[in-house]
């Protein structure tokens, strides 16, 4: 039988590098898989690797596999797509394309169209959460039914997982939506109004906003290219007055007219103004902003309070960024159009054995009562939460691509202490050319390996965050 390496394969042998192979228990939960199917992925990933050895004891095969340097790489290589990558893969094509040709598919995925048959009862079964329906014509094709708003709704949850998972997906996935989803408009046009508006309206508390506002504005606009001058926000809402009435409740006031002249200049005041609403929610979710889950707040930190303390004799105390996190826990445990996604950019930060342990175990614990709680999150509530108050005097400027700006400043001091540093700016990575233009720049600090490429010949200094 011929091993089939797929990307769980790949998100596993990351995950034994994360933990350096201590605990399993965490990888099952992570992946959503069995002991035994686990026990399955490691023997294959063993079997395909160079210099395989005759062995068959787990600890002896993780050990094999975290010793080749090479491994991933060569998983990668011999990638192919999975039943679950199979349906995301046909389900974002359905809904970019409104049809889907199963004869060419067929050919393209490499299975039958019996098996495309089968996996389409799952897209129906998916789609339906947002209304949508598909239809075959037999010698034509299957085809999307459905209101054209909730197809962009869907479509900016696929997208979103895509953005968010794009590094692990099988090659196909860049082959077919990468031209789509990566252009001068989105990776450099949007990508730098994106970083403006998030420091302006203070909406770097999470991980993954800035692939959460992307998807939005390819869902809702660059895909929807038809919306008149008239019908676009920036029209709608040309004056303060008009726009104090949709977000005078999303933003301090101090910055409101700040807000308002951007979304005037920038393209995301462009989106139609019928859609407005979708942005407000998409704006509530990265700021953690769901005024109609305060009444549960107390109960939700209760219960993470008492998981800190028995855990980690950890004290948690309330104050915005706590409650707006519960928040955003809350009503993300609560809905039903959920998908499956794999946020794994906490492998890019530079976070110490005993932090990861930490994480590990609240995580463990969090997802009994939150079912859908990311990693990423956990991670993020541990950092912020734990601080050891220490300070330093390296001056230096921090560096960042994915990690939220607000958690950093949060956690500022805390940095200085534990690296002996001192802090003068933060900078996005996609804003750094600009800024050091103005600004004189020598030492620069980073807690994302894959950042240093892009720094010239600055002195870079490796970060870790407070254990």
């Amino acid at each position: 039988m011929t091993l089939s390496i797929n990307t769980k394969h790949l998100r596993l042998f990351k995950l034994l590098e994360f933990t350096k192979g201590d605990n399993l228990e965490f990888c099952e939960l992570f992946l959503n898989i069995n002991r035994a199917n686990l026990y399955s992925y490691l023997k294959e990933i063993q079997k395909v690797v160079p210099q395989k050895q005759n062995i068959t004891k787990t600890d002896e095969i993780i050990t094999s596999i975290l010793n080749q340097n090479i491994c991933y790489s060569f998983l990668k290589k011999e990638q192919n797509i999975s039943k679950d990558d199979r349906i995301f893969f046909l389900t974002l094509h359905l809904l970019l394309k409104s049809s889907l040709n199963l004869q060419s598919l067929s050919t393209i995925l490499g299975v039958s169209r019996r098996t495309l048959n089968i996996d389409l009862i799952t897209i129906k079964k998916n789609i339906e959460i947002y209304s949508l329906d598909i239809h075959s014509i037999s010698g034509k094709g299957v085809f999307l039914e459905g209101d054209f708003v909730n197809i962009k709704r869907a479509l900016c949850t696929y997208i979103y997982k895509y953005l968010v998972e794009e590094n692990y997906l099988p090659n196909i996935f860049k082959q077919s939506f990468s031209h789509i989803f990566h252009n001068q408009e989105i990776d450099s046009i949007l990508q730098k109004q994106i970083e403006h508006f998030i420091a302006i309206a203070n909406c770097d508390a999470f991980f993954y906003n800035r692939e959460l506002l992307k998807s939005f504005y390819i869902s809702f606009k660059f895909l929807d290219d038809d919306t008149s001058y008239e019908n676009q926000i920036k029209s709608n809402l040309n004056t303060l007055d008009k726009f104090k009435i949709y977000f005078e409740n999303m933003f301090k006031s101090n910055s409101l007219k700040e807000i308002f002249n951007f979304f005037q200049v920038s393209i995301l005041g462009e989106i139609s103004f019928e859609d407005i609403h979708f942005l407000i929610n998409i704006l509530k979710i990265s700021k953690g902003l769901f005024l109609e889950e305060n009444i549960f707040i107390k109960n939700h930190f209760s219960i993470f309070k008492k998981i800190f303390k028995n855990n980690l004799n950890l004290d948690l105390k309330r104050d915005l960024f706590i409650d707006r996190f519960l928040s955003r826990t809350s009503f993300c445990s609560k809905q039903k159009h959920y998908l499956s996604i794999f946020e794994m950019s906490f492998l890019n930060l530079n976070l110490d054995d005993l932090t990861i342990k930490k994480c590990i175990i609240l995580f463990k614990e969090l997802r009994k009562i939150y079912w859908n709680i990311s990693f990423t999150d956990v991670v993020s509530l541990y950092l912020y939460t734990n601080s050891i108050n220490k300070k330093e005097e390296k001056k230096l400027v921090i560096v960042y691509n994915t990690i939220p700006k607000y958690l950093l400043e949060q956690l500022k001091d805390k940095i200085e202490l534990n690296n002996n540093i001192t802090i003068t700016n933060f900078i996005n990575i996609n804003l750094f050319n600009d800024f050091i233009k103005i600004n004189n720049i020598r030492y620069v600090g980073i807690f994302e390996e894959a950042l240093k490429n892009s720094l010239g010949n600055l002195e870079i200094k490796h970060l870790t965050f407070p254990a």
